[in-house]
């Protein structure tokens, strides 16, 4: 790739397919009389490509899809699948290729020729390898221990055993390795949870506690401050941050909107010189500066110079624009946004998708725009219980037209079982700044199918009608049922069921379930066919506040316990931060005698720590799952209120995605919702004199029969 964008040529200047999954690379003078090698590493081969540019390549000069080439020039095979490899350097030779494959034994290769390969040190866990021209050591992180070896001792092809100079107990798993030269080297090591810096002689010189998992580190040098004291470094978070340290203090910190499995700090020309370059864990590379200090790069002198009386011209030409426009009426023309229109298209009869319940059906919506004016791109999101093939779309649309269309297919995931059929589309243009919204209620029966009915379930929902009922397969005729008074439903891939009766004598129907969450979208499934069916019925329903007060009490029960669970994660974390820290001072001062002792507790502890976050995690989507819960039955609420002619803010959707508590959301929908007889009332009673004790009660007149 060149991301500083030539002229005559693209980002990308050339792609090559390796055929297997690839490791690391290198690129260095690793054969002789040759230039441009890069090495590429897969767990099964070592390959050697030439890089060539089209400056040197006379058939690639007028081409316009093609700006380099590689070209294979030999490989070596392993028996064992390989982990990671280094860079040799070499003076006055070409340089070497130290691989590491994953049972710990290094092979050190150089151009064609394999000189060596031993297991210098037994581990279980490979680590990061490193390599110091000026001390001529190598350095192996393996198992959560630094070692520290004299490489003349491995490639003196001696078969005696290998002693380490020294080595260091991490107490963590290494990540990432970077080893400084110069006066004073320094090997730094990126571990989950800390970095740490040695010295040559395998001293600590400073560490730094993170609180969150390392991802990736890279080292660089600043194009202002030619100070080779201080190792200026960068390091990316699990929590999307990176962080930047001069040595052991930290001078800067932001956002990087991914977790980066891989930094580079570099220049691609004069325009991009020292700019900051990640790949996330989905291949996505982004290139550029933290925007603020520290400064990697000098900003250019602003030599614009503003002309103030032409400007005052500018303005006064708008105002008097402004006031004709007013004169003739405000007539100006609204500028049309983007068109979208949602519909249902073809059922299916069973997905394929991964995520998709067992035999789940898929129904297809149907998605048109128009008005697409200079739009290139539009930005799907995409909010449904139901499950989809992705949540996030990008549409690419085509200079010349002004239409588009995309079809969303949607089933019953295999992980969440859906309460409601609704689903909400919005689209958003980044150029103009312009997003449109839809929601469309998805077939019943791309939800539920067929199944017997259950006349003893908990959960119960009456609902009344004016008129005579009607048989249930005439109000559901897409299912084979040939019961007029009874029918019941199953949630696709769950045993979740629900069932509808229908009662002559009473005018009434009654659904009841296991589930409490079933019964707001069968509710309102049933009374929409019903208004279908006969126009202007009436219909009411009695809203089932104990099933409301039982679920808040389920959910304050489930928080509870959560606190405490929370108390203890925080006991044991500190308890294993303790050990970890009393164990490197252990291994630094020497006294290793109570290590069987403190692996005891260490082990205790870590198990503790465990079982006490699965049981938060289970307990959080317990939770989770009652709040989904308690939203269908504010939504069923709604609906039966509806039903009245009763409008209320509360709602399934009053109290989702609010980061809110449900009392502070509850009074809020109090106040919003009290309207102006009830402030009436309110300030009567504030500013009145207190008379209401003094009303007469009248006495009702009995019934004399």
């Amino acid at each position: 790739m060149d991301p500083g964008f030539r002229e005559n040529s693209n980002h990308v200047l050339v792609t090559a397919e390796t055929k297997y999954p690839i490791l690391e690379m290198a690129s260095d003078n690793f054969l002789p009389s040759m230039e441009n090698i890069l090495a590429v590493l897969s767990p099964t081969k070592l390959t050697y490509y030439g890089v060539n540019f089209a400056t040197t390549l006379k058939f690639l000069a007028n081409s316009e899809d093609t700006h380099a080439s590689l070209d294979e020039i030999f490989s070596h095979s392993f028996t064992t699948s390989a982990w990671n490899m280094c860079v040799i350097p070499i003076e006055d030779s070409t340089s070497q290729i130290l691989v590491q494959s994953i049972d710990c034994k290094l092979s050190l290769f150089q151009g064609d020729q394999c000189v060596f390969s031993l297991v210098p040190l037994r581990a279980l866990q490979p680590g990061p390898i490193g390599y110091c021209q000026s001390t001529q050591t190598l350095f192996v992180a393996n198992n959560g221990f630094l070692a520290a070896i004299k490489f003349s001792l491995m490639s003196s092809g001696s078969q005696k055993k290998i002693n380490y100079d020294w080595s260091f107990n991490l107490g963590d798993t290494a990540i990432k390795m970077e080893v400084t030269e110069g006066m004073k080297p320094t090997t730094i090591i990126l571990c989950r949870r800390h970095v740490s810096a040695f010295n040559s002689a395998g001293s600590v010189v400073w560490q730094i506690r993170l609180e969150a998992v390392g991802m990736a580190m890279c080292l660089y040098k600043s194009l202002q401050i030619n100070n080779t004291q201080f190792n200026r470094l960068i390091v990316a978070t699990a929590d999307d941050t990176l962080l930047i340290f001069k040595d052991n203090q930290l001078i800067w910190n932001c956002n990087s909107q991914m977790s980066p499995v891989g930094l580079l700090v570099c220049s691609y020309n004069k325009s991009y010189e020292n700019v900051i370059t990640m790949m996330g864990s989905n291949g996505k590379i982004v290139i550029g500066y933290l925007g603020t200090e520290p400064s990697l790069y000098k900003v250019p002198d602003d030599k614009l110079i503003i002309n103030y009386a032409e400007r005052a011209e500018q303005f006064k030409a708008l105002e008097q624009k402004i006031r004709e426009t007013d004169i003739a009426g405000g007539a100006v023309k609204r500028k049309e946004g983007i068109q979208m229109k949602l519909s249902i298209g073809e059922m299916g009869k069973r997905t394929i998708e991964p995520n998709a319940a067992s035999n789940a059906p898929y129904c297809n919506v149907v998605v048109d725009f128009s008005e697409l004016h200079n739009v290139s791109k539009l930005h799907i999101n995409i909010l449904s219980e139901c499950a989809c093939p992705s949540n996030q779309v990008l549409l690419n649309v085509g200079s010349s037209q002004s239409t588009a269309s995309l079809q969303i297919q949607f089933y019953v995931g295999s992980k969440k079982s859906p309460t409601s059929n609704k689903v909400t589309i919005a689209a958003h243009c980044v150029f103009s700044q312009i997003s449109v919204t839809k929601t469309i209620e998805l077939p019943f029966k791309t939800l539920f199918e067929e199944t017997q009915v259950d006349r003893n379930a908990k959960y119960k929902v009456t609902i009344d009608t004016a008129g005579g009922v009607i048989a249930l397969n005439k109000l559901f005729p897409e299912f084979e049922s040939e019961n007029p008074q009874a029918i019941g439903f199953s949630l696709h891939g769950s045993d979740k069921t629900i069932s509808i009766f229908a009662a002559n004598k009473s005018n009434r129907y009654r659904i009841q379930s296991e589930h409490v969450s079933l019964l707001q979208i069968a509710a309102k499934e049933l009374v929409s066919r019903i208004q279908n069916e006969v126009k202007g019925m009436e219909i009411g329903g009695v809203i089932p506040f104990e099933y409301m007060r039982e679920t808040l009490d389920d959910i304050q029960e489930l928080e509870a316990k959560q606190k405490e669970d929370s108390k203890v994660i925080d006991c044991r974390m500190k308890e294993v931060r303790a050990i970890e820290s009393l164990s490197l001072n252990s291994c630094k001062t020497g006294n290793m005698g109570n290590l069987q002792a403190m692996d005891a507790l260490f082990d205790k502890s870590y198990r503790e720590l465990l079982d006490a976050m699965d049981s938060y995690n289970i307990l959080t989507t317990k939770i989770e799952n009652e709040k989904a819960t308690l939203n269908s039955l504010f939504q069923l609420a709604a609906d039966l209120s509806r039903l009245s002619r009763v409008e209320t803010i509360l709602s399934g959707s009053f109290w989702t995605n609010t980061q809110q508590s449900l009392r502070d959301r509850l009074q809020w929908a109090v106040r919003t919702d009290r309207g102006k007889e009830m402030a009436m009332i309110e300030k009567l009673c504030e500013h009145s004199p207190k008379e209401l004790p003094k009303i007469k009660e009248e006495e009702e007149e009995e019934n004399v029969e």
